[in-house]
């Protein structure tokens, strides 16, 4: 974690412990309590429960972290944790998560950064009050996934199959790969082996509906669409 002092560090370094967790497997299970904080330092892991996150924000990838409401005693799990491929865990207890949060400045400031960047990008998908196509929702998953203040670990590639991006989405491969050949015929991504590369972040945030086009890029956009299929192929 960038921005923390030495003492911090090395307290979090002492603490911190690391577990691997084989895909399927649950990493915490809804209803109960947990007195850690969780990271993924590798994998992916996908958070189900009875209420529906809004799409990408149900899902942690490398860099990201979790379970603060529950770490505070607030609420018990509502979710189930479930890692969707094998993954390296970081789980820090919670004597440790509140002694950064009352001793350092700096974790203080990562865990407010994340925090705002995860309602504003759960705000922007709530506020057009539908759940969009299968299209916007793929583009919508992979913002989140990408997103360099909730994912720092993710970079430019993303490693993910489409089985594992249809149970973020809520959609079948299918309807995912053909939204991944779109993406990939505008020029917003490529697909690589075992994984996809961002390429065009601002113009798939205009795609999925998250910012205002400027002008003359929304006529580019839809003219990119009209005139190009999508194929069904794989990654």
């Amino acid at each position: 974690m960038s921005g923390l002092d030495d003492t911090s560090l090395q307290r979090l370094q002492r603490d911190l412990q690391i577990q691997t967790f084989e895909a399927g497997s649950l990493v915490c299970r809804r209803a109960e309590p947990t007195q850690q904080w969780i990271g993924v330092f590798s994998g992916l892991l996908l958070l189900r429960g009875e209420v529906e996150r809004p799409v990408g924000a149900n899902a942690v990838a490398p860099g990201g972290w979790v379970g603060e409401d529950t770490i505070a005693g607030t609420q018990a799990w509502s979710e189930d944790l479930i890692a969707l491929r094998k993954s390296h865990i970081g789980l820090l207890p919670g004597d440790t998560y509140f002694w950064l949060r009352e001793r350092s400045l700096g974790f203080n400031h990562l865990l407010l950064a994340r925090l705002e960047q995860r309602m504003r990008l759960c705000r922007q998908q709530l506020r057009s009050g539908r759940p969009g196509s299968a299209d916007e929702r793929v583009a919508q998953a992979l913002l989140m996934l990408f997103d360099p203040v909730l994912h720092p670990a993710v970079g430019h590639l993303l490693r993910i199959t489409q089985e594992e991006l249809a149970d973020i989405c809520r959609l079948s491969r299918q309807r995912v790969n053909q939204a991944l050949q779109r993406l990939s015929s505008l020029g917003q991504l490529r697909l690589r082996y075992g994984g996809i590369e961002l390429v065009e972040p601002e113009s798939m945030r205009v795609f999925a509906g998250r910012r205002e086009p400027e002008h003359g890029e929304l006529r580019g956009l839809v003219a990119e669409m009209n005139g190009r299929a999508a194929l069904d192929g794989a990654y």
